[in-house]
């Protein structure tokens, strides 16, 4: 966790001494900061990619499923703890809040063009955004690599069943 980890054992970690941290980073608070948010970057311009695309709006949606799913399990695993992690800062709590609202921005603009082509009410649309990520926030607490499907396979499959709220007024 985030109390657990000092700038001695982040060193160790990295084959670094303490002191070469603090070279770069001024305190445990910026160094964590600086990882996610250099993590988040990363992730938002393959998200953003992916939403500006010359697709229909339903399809973009659903590769945005797809990708988080991608995403969440196996490039950015550990930075999908760091993400959704508590930590007992205010300013750096402030900072992650910020940082998921932009991310989910991604998807709930895309959501609601889906949702307003099909018929769906906005504020439906917001909401279904909001199980959805947090269904692929929890891929790697049930999906086995050793199963009967890919990764590749399941997000697809996932993805597909997460898109139906955008798609269907009833």
């Amino acid at each position: 966790g985030y109390e657990g980890a000092g700038f001695d054992e982040i060193g160790a970690r990295l084959d670094l001494r303490g002191p070469s941290l603090h070279h770069s980073y001024s305190s445990q608070e910026e160094l964590f900061l600086r990882t996610v948010e250099n993590g988040h970057a990363e992730v938002l311009d393959r998200l953003r990619a992916i939403a500006a695309r010359d697709l229909p709006a339903g399809e973009r949606l659903r590769l945005l499923f797809v990708e988080q799913a991608i995403i969440e399990f196996r490039d950015f695993r550990a930075f999908a703890s760091l993400f959704l992690m508590s930590v007992p800062v205010p300013a750096i709590a402030s900072r992650l809040a910020e940082l998921r609202r932009e991310h989910g921005q991604v998807f709930r603009s895309l959501a609601r063009e889906v949702a307003e082509q099909h018929g769906v009410p906005p504020r439906r649309a917001s909401i279904a955004v909001l199980p959805a990520l947090g269904a692929l926030g929890n891929l790697h607490s049930w999906y086995r690599p050793d199963g009967p499907l890919s990764l590749d396979q399941i997000a697809t499959e996932v993805a597909d069943v997460l898109l139906q709220p955008f798609l269907t007024a009833g």
